[in-house]
């Protein structure tokens, strides 16, 4: 399983956060997904409904999301009321960056959807991008998220 020198703490988008912001403190033991989008490509596309069943199945496990938005504009970097609106019709409740394409340059992006899994060490295990790349993010996400069996224990 190859291993990527690319940290967590390049999250620092120039054009914000909408949801809420990150901090690279909070993903600390935590696996991570970040999913690189477009608004320049429909809902479809970019595979939002696997990334919510991800949210469903992996979250309660420790998974943390963190969406992507790779602008295409300075207008939409200055104005992130487009990317808001599309995260509310979208039902997208968890933190979006507002890429100038900075971020997607340093972690290698080249084209949307892309998906970058990250371990709880903070090192990014694997990287895949485009259409259809969502079905085999599921076997990743269930290696690197495992189940708090503290939270389950009955109570003596």
């Amino acid at each position: 399983m190859p291993t990527h020198d690319i940290p967590l703490t390049l999250l620092d988008p120039d054009g914000g956060w909408i949801n809420a912001p990150v901090h690279v403190s909070e993903l600390d033991e935590l696996p991570v997904l970040l999913h690189f989008f477009s608004l320049a490509e429909d809902a479809d596309a970019n595979d939002f409904a696997s990334l919510q069943r991800f949210l469903a199945e992996f979250g309660p496990r420790g998974l943390k999301v963190i969406g992507v938005d790779v602008t295409h504009s300075a207008r939409e970097l200055r104005d992130t009321n487009a990317v808001e609106a599309f995260a509310r019709e979208h039902g997208l409740v968890y933190p979006i960056a507002v890429d100038d394409g900075s971020m997607a340059r340093a972690y290698g992006v080249k084209q949307t959807p892309a998906w970058l899994v990250f371990d709880a060490d903070g090192r990014l295990r694997h990287h895949l991008c485009g259409q259809g790349a969502a079905r085999r993010v599921r076997p990743l996400l269930e290696r690197f998220t495992q189940y708090d069996t503290s939270a389950a224990a009955p109570a003596p």
